[in-house]
């Protein structure tokens, strides 16, 4: 959640910044700011709502400035109002600063600074007005680095921070602990953003500031340090996307592009796992006699990393025999979870900086668990937190709602359990071969069509309900988010047969229910859950690989057909087609729901 930009160079530094922060709003956001350093003094243009509103508040305005600070702000402490927005500056007019993170000690700091007037309801302004207190006009560099190690000192949780000085035009300071921040390198330019696709149409060149770092850019030059002032080495890195990965090309929208995409990530993500020998550096020994370990492996996610997470503990535990734990990241902490040396705690986060997640992750190692990260950035803090990393390789996710991501995940857990049979002498299944004819069969494969006389029906209801069992409940699950999260209809997933122990209470004459039925040894179980709907006059879709079901609903939606146990890869996309059709219809942007970021990086 949030965007930090910043830009020094020889560009028009208003027109710079507009453009990084555009390439940003996909993290959620619900105001926006830039602060410029015009001719030494600091200039702060802000807006509520939309970034469109700051780029008119500022259209006719003529700025010499080339270096300055922007950010995209997602509410946490105080309203999202332009008086909360980002930058914030110091009453003295020397600092200015955005920040992504979370200051949990700053009431106490408040405290400390009974002589300033506060404008606004924030945690972040609270680091501002330690820096201006401690920041005059006679500081040089070198004095301003060691003001803000003093006050990284004193905070408490997390951030990522963009700060100019006043009388200091030629450039721009930062510090990071615990949210993303990287530096985009240029020629007579420098860039810095809280992600890559922000400077991809800028330089392919990347610095990743890790924890405890801090540091000043200029146009020519980058310094980075300890929070001692022991200056390091700057490692770049080239980053192997295009900006074309990070467009709309010939969709209308992220969300839709995305979900395109799920096949590719499926053999983008598979391709790797092999080519890389992946499992070959894991610990195997930890994965050996997984019989003998009872409930010893857990699985922590959020979100759709965590419907991931219920799909993979379903086919571990049917066809390997392992037991397995799963939970909310967010819980996980405070049930005192039974991990100790022998325990394997898999993490998932597509971003690899949900804040949950990593606070789950921390937890695990200080009790001696081996820690394993499936993630979509490879550099986020959850890779270097992590004993083992998993990478899927779904490409740049824009839309706030995650598709291609999670198919990625999903791949690269179906890819974990055969390696864990493989080691255990367990036969399952299916291989990686069949997970290479599944993307053949879904790549040009869509269900819109199918739903097109289905939407506006489904549209007009408060909620809708789906139904599944097996593989086929956890797939609802993620459906029912999908549809929540883009076309703020309620929508609520049962296990099917579950529905006479409260559920069934909802199912009217007005009630549309959507079953997913794909596992053979379950279609017997899945038509009383039909049948008990029916009776209660609902009208029900039934989405299935079984063509001789269709009778058995009001509407049907047949899907290709594979092997039971890899159904999941071909039976979210048409849930999450009809996520997308849903908001399409209500004139929603299914790219940024309301209220809801992209990535979680505070509690």
């Amino acid at each position: 959640m949030c965007g930090l930009v910043g830009y020094i160079g020889q560009k028009s530094v208003s027109d710079v910044l507009v453009q990084l922060l555009e390439r940003l709003e996909y993290r959620g956001y619900d105001s926006a700011g830039i602060a410029l350093n015009e001719n030494g003094k600091l200039i702060l243009e802000k807006s509520q709502g939309l970034l469109v509103n700051l780029c008119n508040k500022i259209e006719n305005k003529h700025f010499s400035a080339t270096s300055g600070i922007g950010h995209t702000r997602w509410a946490t402490h105080g309203k999202p109002n332009e008086r909360n927005a980002h930058p914030h500056i110091s009453e003295n007019g020397q600092v200015a600063l955005v920040h992504n993170g979370i200051i949990e000690n700053y009431n106490k700091l408040k405290n400390e600074l009974k002589d300033i007037k506060f404008i606004s309801e924030t945690d972040t302004e609270v680091v501002v007005q330690l820096l201006g207190k401690y920041i005059t006009k006679k500081s040089d560099e070198n004095h301003i680095l060691q003001q803000i190690a003093r006050v990284c000192e004193m905070i408490k949780g997390s951030y990522a921070f963009a700060i100019m000085v006043a009388h200091i035009p030629n450039k721009i300071f930062f510090a990071k602990k615990g949210s993303p921040l990287i530096i985009g390198c240029g020629k007579g330019e420098n860039f810095l953003a809280s992600d890559i696709p922000a400077l991809l149409p800028f330089t392919n060149n990347i610095i990743y500031v890790k924890d405890g770092e801090m540091g000043e850019i200029s146009a020519e030059q980058i310094k980075i340090f300890d929070f001692k002032l022991k200056q390091k080495n700057n490692i770049i890195k080239k980053i192997n996307l295009s900006p074309e990965q990070v467009m709309l090309g010939n969709y209308s929208t992220f969300m839709e592009k995305e979900i395109a995409q799920g096949s590719y990530a499926m053999q983008n993500t598979l391709e790797h796992i092999i080519k890389d020998r992946t499992f070959y550096k894991i610990k195997k020994t930890k994965f050996q006699d997984l019989s003998m370990m009872s409930s010893n492996i857990h699985i922590v996610a959020c979100g759709t990393a965590l419907h991931a997470g219920m799909l993979a503990k379903y086919v571990l535990e049917k066809e390997c025999r392992v037991g397995v734990s799963l939970d909310y990241a967010s819980e996980f902490r405070y049930k005192k979870p039974l991990i100790n040396k022998k325990s394997i705690c898999i993490f998932i986060s597509q971003s690899g900086e949900t804040a949950d997640t990593i606070a789950s992750l921390e937890l695990a190692k200080k009790c001696g668990a081996y820690c394993v990260a499936i993630t979509n950035v490879i550099t986020s803090r959850i890779s270097s937190l992590a004993d083992f990393v998993i990478p899927t390789y779904a490409g740049p996710e824009i839309a706030v709602a995650s598709t291609k991501a999670y198919v990625a995940q999903i791949t690269a857990l179906y890819a974990l359990i055969e390696f864990v049979a493989k080691l255990n002498n367990k036969k399952i299944k299916y291989n990686s071969n069949d997970i290479f004819g599944v993307v053949k069969t879904v790549e040009n494969w869509s269900a819109k069509l199918l739903w097109h006389d289905l939407i506006k029906d489904i549209c007009t209801k408060e909620s809708i309900y789906f139904v599944g069992r097996g593989v086929d409940f956890y797939l609802v699950k993620e459906g029912a988010l999908k549809l929540t999260e883009i076309s703020y209809i309620h929508a609520e997933a049962f296990a099917g047969g579950e529905l006479k122990h409260g559920s069934l209470a909802l199912i009217n004459e007005e009630a549309i229910v959507i079953v997913l039925l794909t596992q053979k040894d379950l279609i017997d179980k899945t038509l009383n859950a039909i049948a008990e709907i029916k009776t209660r006059g609902a009208t029900v879709i039934l989405i299935s690989q079984f063509e001789y079901l269709k009778n058995c609903a009001q509407h049907f939606i047949l899907l290709p057909k594979v092997k039971d146990i890899l159904m999941p890869f071909v039976a979210i996309k048409p849930l999450q087609e009809l996520a997308f059709l849903c908001a399409k219809e209500k004139n929603l942007n299914p790219d940024k729901p309301r209220n809801l970021a992209k990535s979680v990086t505070v509690e």
